[in-house]
């Protein structure tokens, strides 16, 4: 009976081990499959959060990109770009006449360049005088009249240049026809009866940076011309780059920004991908990836279960043993 007996112990004994590691094998199963699904849960959040952040830093990027592209241009075209034209009314002074009427010296007047007028150096300048003289039978009997611009620097005469000049030829009959058709403008005083004069001096004047000119003297060569007012006229004479940028400032525009975010999409790419490898490179070095534990945990449990299905086959033959001595007895 005894030796009955031991082998049923033993083998409830095995049957109770087997059952205990099938147990633990089925919740460290069940452990690894939450673990398992909790970190897949974590990875799909994490990339969802990584694609967020791309995109918003993208979005954020390309705005950037576009600000500071349009702000260098403007920077750039406004330190390159002169204004095209400085109009600065001019005051004519003279010697008036004690004994008779009208005028006895030359009118003339000074004008200060600075800080009023500033000439790019390198850039070449048109300019010219506006005469707004009355259209009287007295300018018109005056004929041709010679008038003079000087450049000066601290009273040193840079540069000098005369004209003649004479108003334009109106006849009696057309003088008469068109004081009939803008009466009414004339007695309202909405219109007058004048002329404008424009003379250039200089048609490429270019301001030395060695000896900078900081005044202009303008002086008509008559004593009996009758003025309205005068006004010196300084136009940029653009060629080049210059002449595309201030003619056609929509093509130069975007030309100029979309250089510019190409310039700095490359920059930060190159940028970006020296980060990313250098950073991947640190992280395969000092760290192992999360798949090498995967593998491990998965080993130990085939090993599990290889030891499980030796302690079953070793039930079994236990099992059949015991059959075995039952039978002899």
């Amino acid at each position: 009976m005894n030796a009955i007996k031991s082998p049923s112990a033993g083998v409830r004994k095995i049957f109770v081990t087997t059952l205990g590691k099938g147990v633990s094998f089925a919740k460290q199963r069940a452990k690894y499959v939450a673990d398992s699904t909790r970190e897949r849960a974590m990875d799909v959040m994490s990339s969802s959060k990584r694609i967020l952040y791309n995109a918003i830093a993208s979005v954020l990027t390309f705005v950037l990109i576009i600000s500071i592209s349009v702000f260098m241009y403007g920077t750039f075209y406004y330190a390159y770009m002169p204004l095209e034209i400085h109009e600065e009314p001019v005051n004519l002074q003279f010697l008036p006449c004690t004994d008779q009427v009208g005028i006895c010296s030359y009118p003339n007047a000074t004008v200060n360049l600075h800080p009023k007028i500033k000439l790019m150096t390198g850039q070449p300048y048109s300019v010219s005088v506006r005469l707004e003289l009355p259209d009287s039978t007295f300018n018109q009997e005056l004929g041709m009249f010679m008038s003079c611009l000087e450049v000066l620097k601290n009273d040193k005469n840079l540069e000098t240049s005369c004209k003649s000049s004479i108003l334009e030829f109106r006849s009696p009959l057309l003088r008469y026809l068109e004081t009939f058709m803008f009466s009414p403008f004339l007695l309202t005083g909405t219109s007058s009866q004048k002329q404008w004069v424009t003379i250039n001096f200089f048609r490429k004047f270019m301001d030395d940076p060695h000896n900078l000119a900081n005044r202009m003297f303008f002086e008509i060569k008559s004593k009996h011309i009758q003025v309205y007012s005068t006004t010196l006229l300084v136009h940029a004479e653009f060629s080049g780059l210059r002449h595309i940028m201030f003619h056609h400032p929509w093509i130069s525009s975007a030309a100029g920004i979309l250089s510019n975010i190409v310039v700095l999409s490359l920059v930060i790419l190159i940028s970006w991908s020296r980060l990313f490898t250098e950073d991947e490179e640190y992280y395969l070095q000092h760290y192992d990836s999360g798949l090498h534990g995967e593998i491990l945990k998965e080993d130990d449990l085939d090993k599990e279960e290889k030891e499980i299905s030796n302690t079953d086959d070793i039930e079994i033959l236990k099992n059949g043993g015991a059959k075995n001595i039952e039978t002899i007895h």
